[in-house]
């Protein structure tokens, strides 16, 4: 259970904000606090811009809850909160270019000042050894590294779900990063703050519903360039400086390009414009939906080459990664001159994926998922039901108020969607989850056939229940959806907080398993009584196989 305290900060800070930005998104429109078109932004329609309050909010109260506070996260926490004041003054009441770089720059002195946490080495990035940095070179250059990432990312907030979803990838590889270098205060740092992200992104996708706003763009790039050089400069870190460059490099080489393509043209690179790699795209004549999946897909190739690759040389990383950008701009480039001769560019439409004739085809099909996941599961129960598994007290007790409470309140309310008791079949599937792990636990050749067989059912399970929620065409596919993972929630919670139950074999497993058979629950409880039914009494079949055993 080494990653545990951190799967509670992250589902905190998800949990805070999902409930904070439809009340944000509420408050900003009754104050007309919107972020307005011009000619240089993509969106036609104003738009309320305080979400970056509820990532902020929500990335704070997990931390201070569930955290630690040691000296450096003091000193993150610190700059945050400036660096969070500054932006969001600048959404409701505008501030010039000026004191916003003097807000920036003062958020990372305060951060560097409280937590002695700044740029001591560069690692050997080109080739001729480590370059070490003194102080008085250090900090001056960590203020300009941070601001520049900062900014960078400030203008790459132009599409709705862009930065947030660049910024999603960036802390996922970080947390691995910082996990396999065992830095559990980064991995902490990290899961607070996307957990923050994805609840803001459920409003943010393409239509967005309200945008992260200076508040949102200027803290979380904030938090970016700190956690990165507080996962390579800690004491003992094996992660080099050039592995975070890669991962954020995207929109740092983009600000960079662009900023060098004014002044070329004499002109002023801090003026905004319609330059940047996501208005290439649109020029393209993509859309935009297509140009974030774009965007996001090569995020995600220098997060995958970064994870696979941080053992190589530096210089040999830095070298590739600057060759494969220019050719990647200088493609850019000779594409919108001649994009009227490469036939793939008229494709693309403004039109939902959904309406695609391959998505009308595989959406088609959908319906049909549901009896064969029913019979997944039942082959699964009656499967766990006959396996050689011991059955411990504490599963024998809690086998028992399961099977009696919720046969009870099945003939009570005669109603298997009703939010009691699929709270308790939620329970009762992560306890299946966890007796099924335990066919891993044995080294007999048996034992490992069934352990394998177990496993091959939730896999194909899963897959299935990908498809049907990639491909819902319309339809509703859970029951009051946060309500649902709120259960989720307590349910895994519940499950794993008892020591009897010794999860830290292979917790991630029983975790994988729970969603899968959350999941599964919900679809059957939506689309279909019968076959929910059948999955329901299967279920207490399976627990009335555990209480005999026990006894």
């Amino acid at each position: 259970m080494v990653w545990l305290h951190q799967l509670y900060i992250f589902m905190t800070a998800l949990f805070m904000a999902l409930i904070m930005v439809p009340a944000l998104r509420r408050w900003a429109i009754e104050k007309r606090q919107f972020d307005v078109p011009n000619g240089r932004k993509v969106h036609v329609r104003p738009k309320p811009r305080l979400g970056g309050v509820a990532i902020f909010i929500a990335f704070l109260f997990a931390m201070l809850v569930f955290d630690d506070i040691g000296r450096q996260v003091k000193g993150i926490l610190a700059g945050s909160l400036i660096m969070f004041a500054t932006g969001l003054v600048d959404d409701l009441y505008g501030l010039s270019a000026k004191k916003k770089f003097m807000g920036e720059i003062f958020g990372c002195l305060v951060t560097i000042a409280v937590g002695n946490l700044y740029i001591t080495s560069l690692g050997n990035i080109f080739g001729t050894g480590v370059i070490e940095m003194p102080t008085w070179l250090g900090i001056p250059f960590t203020v300009f590294a941070i601001v520049g990432v900062i900014n960078a990312l400030n203008l790459l907030d132009g599409l709705d779900g862009l930065a947030g979803g660049f910024a999603a990838v960036a802390l996922g590889t970080f947390i691995l990063l910082g996990y396999l270098d065992g830095n559990m205060v980064v991995v902490s740092l990290c899961a607070a703050l996307v957990g923050g992200i994805f609840g803001f992104l459920r409003f943010n996708v393409y239509p967005a519903r309200i945008f992260m706003g200076d508040a949102g763009s200027l803290t979380v790039g904030f938090l970016l360039g700190f956690l990165a050089i507080f996962l390579t400069q800690a004491s003992g870190s094996t992660v080099q400086p050039v592995i975070p460059f890669i991962i954020l490099g995207l929109p740092i080489i983009d600000t960079v390009r662009v900023m060098g393509e004014r002044l070329m043209r004499r002109g002023n690179p801090f003026l905004p414009d319609r330059t940047h790699v996501h208005h290439r795209f649109l020029d393209l004549g993509f859309h935009h939906r297509f140009t974030v999946l774009i965007i996001h897909g090569l995020t995600l190739f220098w997060a995958l080459v970064a994870m696979f690759c941080y053992e190589q040389p530096a210089h040999w990383l830095l070298f590739s990664y600057i060759v494969l950008s220019v050719l990647f701009y200088s493609a850019l480039r000779l594409s919108l001159q001649y994009k009227d001769k490469i036939p793939l560019l008229n494709r693309d439409s403004d039109r939902s994926l959904r309406e695609s004739r391959l998505f009308c085809f595989l959406a088609h099909w959908n319906h049909k998922v549901d009896p064969v996941l029913a019979v997944l599961l039942l082959v699964f129960f009656t499967w766990t039901a006959f396996s050689p598994i011991d059955v411990g007290e504490q599963v024998f007790r809690t086998s028992i108020v399961l099977l009696l409470v919720s046969s009870v309140s099945f003939f009570i309310s005669r109603d298997l969607r009703n939010p009691f008791l699929m709270a308790l079949l939620f329970m009762s599937g992560m306890l299946i989850a966890f007796q099924s792990e335990q066919l891993g636990l044995s080294g007999d050749g048996f034992m490992l056939s069934q352990s394998i067989f177990s496993n091959l059912l939730f896999f194909v399970g899963g897959l299935l229940v990908v498809y049907k929620v990639l491909f819902r065409n319309g339809e509703r596919l859970l029951y009051q959806p946060s309500m649902d993972f709120l259960l989720f929630a307590m349910a895994l919670s519940l499950a794993i907080i008892s020591p009897e139950l010794k999860l830290t074999y292979r917790l991630h497993e029983v975790i994988l398993k729970g969603m899968v058979l959350f999941i599964s629950f919900k679809i059957l409880a939506v689309h279909s009584r019968l076959m929910l039914r059948w999955v329901f009494w299967g279920i207490h079949g399976l627990l009335l196989t555990f209480v005999l055993r026990g006894m």
